[in-house]
């Protein structure tokens, strides 16, 4: 009876968190277009391994991994939104798992029930797990690298840890700038066991490796931070964005307010009650390795913005982790009141839970509608440049895979980029078109005085236009000399 409930909660238990958040995930895998940066992703990926590893120099800001395996996994399953999103699916779910297996194994069973429970439940990370980008990635390494942390801790003699730590570190470093802070985090949290050498020796060891692997990048690394520096979309956070993205950790302003007082209870429960004290350093270990990262991130972004929520999420995962393990803490002495609290906050999380689209974009019905009203011969102006790879992906997928010959034949196909309005006077002065499509993504914020379209309503005749979700707007304008 006993080896049957070791083996449940061991193996059945991972196994079926894995599967609710990869069953869960499909459902919804085709229920968002392919949009943002996901086209700018899964285009690249398409270059040769040469020129993926080239990337960091020029125009990707981030390290080239994610895209490296994208790149085989394109050559196998394709480039349709099902097949480019299990990737980033499957490290989300891989999550999951490592999140119970470390509360599980340091805190107790609940402890990895809320933490992965909550990450299952999280709007963003059911987005972002998603999402084909490096982010899911970035995740899954931070809660590897913590399991594998304090694995090694517990047993420094064990050399599948200090690998495994290693591994841990790499795919966080060249997944994302931003894993060298967890990086760092293993430093300071090594240096509780100051007195234990081992553990000492093993952890910095760990690090040391990690750098050795990363001095290709350093320079690039270095590189880009200037570059963010000087120019970023990203902008200097207000205070209370600050205490906003943990709410958004949380799903809720109201599950943030009532785990502050359910952890404040538990303080005061645990006062009354004298628990001991084992587990503290553990406790202020995993409060380090959310809150560091977190707070630094906020600080510097005043000088190098950087605080977004994409960037800032794997923070959440110390966060889960420093719940489950904190409510199983002050709770210890009633135990029958974790799994009601446990229970309580992730209904609380499902019922603020999002699953619609997290940032609509209706591309693929934007680019159907350019097909619908596009006449020969027409100019197809795209707007702002960057939008071009997310309209090509639907508009003509075949174009969109011939990544080498992607600039002649956007040319040929009389699809131009528009970089601002001097640039598209010019182009359409030089080919004064029969009709033009205006196709627009977003662009109030670089040109809130929308000076192309007012210098096309005024030289040409409107004859349709269309608006689509979260700014998408395509006009349709017929050559009025032309036309008489």
């Amino acid at each position: 009876m006993k080896f049957e409930k070791l083996k449940f909660i061991n193996i059945y238990i991972p196994i079926l968190l894995f599967l609710t958040a990869l069953i869960w995930k499909l459902f919804y895998i085709g229920a968002r277009d392919i949009c943002i940066d996901e086209p700018f992703t899964i285009f690249h990926a398409q270059l040769s391994v040469i020129d993926i590893l080239q990337l960091p120099t020029k125009n990707e800001p981030n390290p080239p991994l994610f895209m490296l395996l994208l790149h085989f996994w394109i050559k196998l399953f394709g480039i349709s939104p099902f097949s480019v999103r299990i990737l980033p699916i499957l490290f989300s779910t891989l999550t999951a798992v490592f999140l119970y297996l470390t509360g599980k194994r340091f805190f107790g069973f609940w402890s990895g029930i809320i933490a992965s429970g909550m990450f299952i439940l999280s709007t963003q990370h059911f987005y972002f797990g998603g999402d084909t980008r490096t982010y899911s990635m970035l995740s899954m390494a931070t809660a590897a690298a913590l399991y594998y942390l304090f694995s090694l801790i517990e047993n420094p003699e064990k050399k599948k840890y200090f690998v495994a730590l290693i591994i841990s570190n790499f795919i966080l470093v060249y997944s994302h700038y931003f894993g060298w802070l967890t990086v760092f985090i293993e430093v300071l949290i090594s240096i509780f066991y100051i007195q234990n050498r081992k553990v000492i020796i093993k952890t910095w060891l760990a690090v040391f490796i990690t750098i050795l692997l990363y001095i290709p990048m350093f320079q690039i690394m270095i590189s880009q931070f200037f570059i963010s520096k000087e120019s970023t979309w990203v902008t200097p956070p207000p205070a209370y964005e600050y205490v906003r993205q943990l709410e958004a950790f949380l799903n809720s302003k109201k599950v943030f307010r009532i785990l502050i007082y359910l952890l404040g209870s538990g303080i005061i429960l645990a006062f009354i009650t004298k628990t001991g004290k084992e587990k503290i350093k553990e406790l202020i270990m995993l409060l380090l390795w959310w809150l560091v990262p977190y707070t630094f991130m906020f600080l510097i972004s005043y000088k190098i913005p950087m605080f977004t929520d994409r960037y800032v999420l794997f923070n959440s995962i110390g966060l889960y982790l420093f719940i489950g393990a904190a409510i199983g803490f002050l709770f210890q002495k009633i135990r029958f009141l974790i799994p009601l609290i446990s229970a309580g906050i992730l209904i609380l999380m499902f019922q603020y839970m999002h699953t619609n689209d997290y940032a609509p974009r209706k591309v693929k019905m934007a680019a159907k509608y350019v097909h619908e009203k596009q006449d020969n011969p027409s100019e197809v102006i795209i707007y702002a440049h960057w939008a071009d790879l997310g309209f090509i992906y639907y508009y003509d997928p075949e174009l969109f895979k011939r990544v080498n010959s992607y600039e002649k034949e956007l040319e040929e196909n009389h699809i131009y980029r528009s970089w601002g309005f001097e640039d598209t006077k010019q182009y359409l002065e030089r080919k004064n078109p029969h009709q033009v499509i205006f196709y627009q993504d977003n662009t109030m914020s670089m040109d809130p005085g929308n000076t192309i379209f007012n210098y096309l309503e005024t030289n040409y005749e409107r004859t349709d236009s269309a608006h689509f979700v979260d700014g998408i707007i395509v006009s349709v304008f017929a050559n009025k000399e032309k036309q008489e």
